[in-house]
């Protein structure tokens, strides 16, 4: 059918308002038995996943597309292979689960040099290598612009009853010493959370984006902003030895594998990673669950490379900048301070699930007064 133009246009919707349009044209046409065998998660969370017997596999997919992601040119070919893989990682860690393997697309317009190509691969060996999820296929394409695909499996590495024993055990205070979970449930049950069945209740334990609930701390991991300060520096030419570490942090993001297993491992419930800003991935966790948020400035973690390289910004670029690729996850106190040094990463906790209008973030000041975000975070239609 051709448009009259009178149409509305993709950007009207954003990216997750089409998202959310597309998978109920879906619904439209599903029939009795078109559903996928063993879905646990579908369409909204970083990953789909499914079960397979005893397994829960993850599935994500990633693109990265030079003139939006990255520019030919400015990041290392190297830092690009590195880049394109850890991004579908750290998706996999926001589910509480392992690598398995990769599936490599990349879109050529067919001038590239080969050697660029088999160092974009090198820096593919070396994620891989490093966290898993080895490259076992793909396919290339002729394009008008140079663009790589990551398609990604990985594997639930925690059962249900585990996660479920060692949630209740915290919640009861037993592993703090103290009566910090006086009056929580104390039952394994907890753990099966089922907002609309979905979840595998005798299966693997994986961390979700509609499980946080009022009452729950918030809190992220490493610091947030590096990446968009590099984003920013390198539009506008800066040089030093502060910004070459927030350049680093945009070309080589570190995705946080290990801290992904232990979040699930103790039985927090909702995670995801920050890719898209702290303010925006945050309100979408808040709409999967149905719930609001408050954010503390202060305790939003900054480097002191992105306070010294942008003094006037850095808590704009901390809430917004995204590509941060740490994990943002929820939990009531007595987990989250079990949790918390347990990681081995830093753990910053941040603010609180509140009642309210879900998908709402209210960021507020050291006097507890509201900050206006000029920009949430990143959005492909309408960046």
């Amino acid at each position: 059918m051709v448009s009259d133009g009178t149409e509305r246009r993709a950007s009207s919707l954003g990216e997750f308002g089409l998202i959310e349009n597309l998978a109920r044209t879906l619904a439209e046409y599903a029939v009795t038995g078109d559903a996928v065998p063993g879905l646990v998660l579908g369409i909204g969370d970083d990953c789909a996943a499914v079960r397979r017997g005893s397994v829960t596999d993850v599935y994500t997919t990633d693109t990265m597309v030079d003139g939006v992601h990255f520019r030919s040119g400015q990041i290392p070919w190297r830092d690009l292979g590195w880049k394109s893989i850890a991004v579908n990682l750290s998706d996999i860690a926001s589910m509480g689960a392992r690598p398995v393997m990769s599936l490599v697309t990349l879109g050529l317009k067919g001038d590239e040099a080969i050697s660029d190509l088999e160092e974009m691969y090198r820096g593919i060996a070396e994620a891989t290598h490093e966290f898993g999820g080895s490259v076992a296929g793909g396919d290339i394409v002729r394009s008008p612009v140079l663009f790589i695909t990551v398609a990604m499996t990985g594997e639930a590495a925690v059962t249900a009853g585990g996660a479920a024993f060692n949630r209740a055990r915290l919640m009861a205070g037993s592993m703090t010493g103290t009566g910090a979970g006086a009056g929580y449930p104390t039952a394994a049950s907890q753990l099966n959370f089922d907002r609309n069945n979905a979840q595998d209740a005798d299966g693997a334990a994986l961390l979700r984006r509609d499980a946080a609930v009022v009452g729950d701390q918030i809190a992220v991991t490493g610091t947030l902003g590096d990446s968009g300060g590099g984003v920013r520096a390198l539009a506008e030419g800066l040089n030093s030895k502060a910004v070459e570490a927030l350049k680093r942090a945009h070309f080589r993001p570190t995705p946080r594998m290990a801290a992904g297993v232990g979040l699930v491992t103790q039985g927090v419930l909702a995670a995801m990673d920050v890719s898209d800003g702290l303010v925006d991935d945050l309100g979408k966790m808040c709409r999967a669950s149905g719930v609001a948020a408050k954010v503390r400035m202060p305790a939003v973690p900054v480097s002191n490379e992105l306070k010294d390289s942008f003094p006037d910004d850095y808590a704009a670029l901390a809430l917004s900048g995204g590509e941060d690729y740490e994990l943002l996850f929820t939990a009531p106190e007595p987990v989250m301070a079990a949790v918390s040094p347990s990681l081995g990463v830093p753990v910053s906790v941040i603010g609180e699930v509140i009642a309210g209008e879900p998908g709402s973030v209210t960021v507020v000041d050291e006097r507890g007064l509201p900050i206006e975000v000029a920009v949430a975070g990143w959005d492909h239609l309408n960046g």
